[in-house]
């Protein structure tokens, strides 16, 4: 049986929607927003798939309960050196590839020295901002979690990883409340619609969700009434934020679809995707023993969906334009599209990112002669 690096059962289940999530985020920014969205208002409508394309943004939402789960699940056994040499390792090779794969697309059309400075922060994995690709606003979301998680590890307060799920719920909890309460304030909008929404006010309860499945499902220590009290807060602060966040995203493209869009399908969406989580935690052992061949295609699906997350946009919105320029009609263009940065993605995985993961692990190496901390394993998640 495959374990990961805190002994559990590898979780399969993840890497499937992991990918899903990746699909669904793609179907919204190439089938939906391409054309509705006022930021970008491509003349190929494709209105007969809105309704299932639409709520797709979700999956950034789940993206980050996985989050939640996986990071807390690979620091229980880490130490602070090994968990941030795990998460660069993770991170920075596909980030490397993708982000200069992004900017030979763009350069088709336009190179200026604001692009190259946007290219710099990307790959570099600036938290602050504007980037190559404006989705990697959820790289420096990661990355604020991650520093959470490593300060911990550093303190030696592994075990205080229940208390950070709590401070999360309740900090997303009330500003959720408050943003509710002010809708128009400009101090709380800096914190949804700028470089300061990488701190998790806004999606903090998220990962807090996450990390409650682990205590749950995985860890050795039973949920306590604390918990169990944080857990409800996150859920209802995350069914709150997904509600808002989808009357957001119906306000932005009401003009350019001709209609609004109600936010349950977002809801159910997300609501899905925890269940799912927590089934393919509570029977991870049982998909475990399913055929060697389907679980090793599940985990490269899985491995796919980072590259595919930071491809798909830029390079998606690009190669729409050039299949309909050409005279493709829409929906055969767009499935197309997500084919060629499906099999980017693939290509990214499977040969790109494995050299420059080699040779940065030979780097930490050396680094391991004077800090033994970083000899210990990196985490695979």
């Amino acid at each position: 049986m495959v374990k990961s690096e805190a002994g559990s059962p590898y979780i399969y289940g993840i890497d499937a929607l992991r990918f899903v999530c990746a699909l669904m985020v793609t179907m919204f920014h190439l089938g939906f927003a391409s054309w509705a969205s006022p930021l970008y208002l491509r003349p190929y409508e494709m209105p007969v798939i809105e309704n299932i394309a639409q709520p797709g943004w979700v999956g950034v939402e789940l993206f980050f309960v996985i989050s939640g789960l996986v990071i807390i699940n690979s620091a229980a056994s880490a130490t602070a050196m090994s968990f941030l040499k795990g998460r660069i390792l993770r991170l920075y090779p596909a980030v490397w590839i993708c982000g200069s794969l992004t900017l030979l697309f763009i350069a088709t059309q336009d190179v200026n020295r604001r692009i190259i400075k946007n290219y710099l922060r990307s790959i570099t994995l600036y938290p602050g901002g504007p980037w190559i690709d404006g989705q990697y606003w959820t790289l420096a979301c990661e990355i604020c979690f991650y520093a959470l998680v490593f300060i911990l590890c550093a303190a030696g307060q592994r075990a205080r990883m229940p208390a950070l799920a709590l401070g999360l719920s309740l900090a997303s909890t009330g500003f959720i409340a408050l943003l509710n309460a002010f809708p128009d304030s400009e101090v709380l909008a800096i914190f949804t619609d700028t470089a300061w929404r990488a701190v998790p006010f806004y999606y903090g309860c998220q990962f807090a969700i996450g990390i409650y499945i682990y205590i749950w499902l995985l860890s050795q220590t039973r949920m306590s009434r604390v918990s169990w009290v944080g857990f409800v807060f996150a859920l209802a602060a995350g069914a709150t934020q997904i509600y808002m966040a989808a009357g957001s995203t119906s306000e932005r493209t009401l003009a350019a679809a001709g209609h609004s869009f109600s936010p349950f399908p977002a809801i159910v969406l997300w609501v899905a995707g925890l269940i799912f989580i927590a089934a393919s935690v509570a029977y991870g052992r049982q998909i475990s023993r399913l055929p060697k061949a389907f679980l090793q295609a599940v985990k490269t699906l899985g491995s796919m969906t980072y590259p595919l997350y930071l491809l798909h946009f830029a390079i998606g919105i690009q190669l729409l334009d050039w299949l309909t320029d050409l005279g493709m009609t829409p929906l055969p263009a767009l499935g197309l599209a997500i084919a060629i940065v499906c099999l980017m993605s693939l290509v990214v995985c499977k040969w790109g990112e494995p050299p420059i993961r080699g040779a940065l692990r030979m780097v930490f190496e050396r680094l391991g002669e004077w800090a033994p901390g970083f000899q210990a394993k990196e985490s695979r998640v």
